[in-house]
């Protein structure tokens, strides 16, 4: 059987080994077997009319079985669709925007439930608009298949689960605090944020497989074929 490109991003398979690798943006990576560490790598490009005077190229993430680690070292944008079981873990700085311990005066985060099976985080800096982070991660808690559930997310030393990561985040868009402005919860589906402009899909000639979650079952096809 041949891999089965997702949307734009051309695929990348890994080894049933451990795999360790930088995961370019504009591209997917499928890694099978082993507990594999995926570091986001996406890069940004001039772009006048987007957001902040820039345009991002994410990575797509696919560790498939075993217990995964994807890192996040700096701003960046990707699609972390894991499609493989194990315990999974989501790295970021200390000092990440989306740290539910920290607030940024200048940087607004936006949580966002997908079809009631995605999740989007997604950072604006409130000074010119541009938008350094944005996350997808698919079926998250496992509704669609539970090989899908992220356990994990790590700030340096502190740990949560992804529900209470996600629940602090939804927390702190209710909260009646001044700084719970700078945060926003909201439900839509990929077409709404297409529209909106949170998320670029201009590239994917059909977003059906967005939105029924058939691109779940390309993670899960592309991880099968590492052997």
């Amino acid at each position: 059987m041949q891999p089965i490109n997702f949307g734009p991003y051309t695929t990348n398979l890994g080894t049933k080994k451990k795999d360790k690798l930088n995961c370019a943006g504009g591209q997917g990576f499928y890694m099978g077997g082993g507990n594999d560490i995926l570091t986001n790598a996406s890069f940004t490009t001039d772009d006048p009319k987007a957001p902040g005077g820039y345009s991002t190229y994410p990575s797509v993430m696919s560790g498939g079985r075993g217990n995964d680690t994807y890192k996040f070292k700096s701003d960046g944008w990707a699609f972390i669709a894991d499609g493989g079981g194990g315990k999974d873990t989501i790295l970021f700085n200390r000092n990440s925007a989306f740290n539910p311990k920290l607030w940024h005066e200048d940087i607004a985060v936006s949580t966002v439930l997908i079809n009631n099976r995605d999740v989007l985080f997604l950072t604006t800096d409130l000074t010119d608009g541009g938008r350094a982070n944005g996350i997808v991660f698919a079926d998250p808690f496992g509704k669609y298949n539970k090989a899908n559930k992220i356990e994990k997310v790590k700030f340096g030393k502190t740990n949560y689960s992804f529900k209470k990561f996600f629940n602090k985040l939804k927390k702190s868009a209710n909260s009646s605090k001044a700084w719970g402005d700078n945060y926003t919860y909201d439900r839509a589906t990929f077409e709404e944020l297409g529209k909106e402009g949170a998320l670029n899909l201009s590239s994917f000639s059909d977003i059906s497989q967005l939105e029924s979650g058939a691109y779940l079952d390309i993670a899960i096809h592309n991880n099968s074929l590492v052997i």
